[in-house]
């Protein structure tokens, strides 16, 4: 079933404005959110601005406070709107070792981690009809925003050369997958927590050396045992998004 009319934060960030063309591309209306024109503070304003914009459905891929969230979430239950908030796999500490289940308990480690576990748990006390989708690294084979492909090539230009560590094992996926399995989610998944990841148990290394090759790059990658981190996760409920597809013959 198309969400026919979306609002949307994070409109200036990664996956919000490749979510809000996916929504399009099915047919849906996408309403941006200007905080400068409703802050995220003011819980009035917020309430207000969602009643106004007639919306079916918000998704938030915003940063801010979580009672913003709290507040969308709660008026989004009382009025009966499809609610979506976009989590991170960063909830998971350094100290626990993945493939992480739904079913794992998060025990962050730092601010951002905190942050976003702190977000989940506001929306899900005021709203258990919400969906939270925790997310890993993005992926665009172009420069830009905050994915991979842009962290490596500022790594490349900054440093001459990629440190790529064969210890770390990052839950990532392509960003028009991402894209096309929140929609899936908000047209016709049951409530509750999922975990977006298209690893198949690539090291950072080989991952780096694939987007290299794909991208058609001149890039030094050197192999080490920098960071030691694996921080996959894993929801066979979820439609695949494997990054092997796409890069196992770059």
């Amino acid at each position: 079933m198309t969400v026919a009319r979306t609002l949307i934060t994070g409109m200036h960030g990664t996956v919000a404005p490749v979510l809000a063309e996916e929504l399009r591309r099915r047919g849906g209306e996408t309403i941006a959110w200007d905080r400068n024109e409703v802050p995220p503070h003011d819980e009035h304003a917020v309430v207000d601005f969602i009643h106004a914009s007639c919306a079916t459905a918000l998704v938030h891929c915003g940063m801010g406070d979580p009672r913003w969230a709290e507040h969308m979430a709660a008026c989004c239950a009382r009025r009966g709107i499809a609610f979506l908030y976009t989590g991170s796999v960063s909830v998971y500490g350094h100290h626990q070792t993945g493939p992480h289940g739904v079913s794992a308990v998060p025990e962050p480690q730092d601010d951002y981690g905190r942050y976003k576990l702190a977000c989940e748990r506001h929306v899900r006390a005021v709203n258990p009809a919400a969906h939270i989708v925790r997310l890993g690294w993005q992926i665009a084979l172009r420069p830009g925003g905050n994915q991979m492909v842009d962290y490596l090539m500022r790594q490349q230009a900054e440093h001459g050369r990629i440190d790529a560590s064969t210890c770390w094992l990052q839950a990532c996926s392509f960003l028009d997958d991402t894209a096309r399995v929140l929609a899936d989610v908000l047209e016709r998944f049951p409530p509750g927590l999922y975990q977006l990841d298209g690893n198949p148990g690539w090291n950072f290394h080989r991952l780096a050396c694939a987007l290299n090759r794909a991208m058609g790059n001149p890039w030094i990658v050197h192999a080490c045992e920098g960071l030691r981190l694996n921080n996959m996760v894993r929801d066979a409920r979820l439609p695949s998004v494997s990054i092997e597809a796409r890069l196992s013959g770059a």
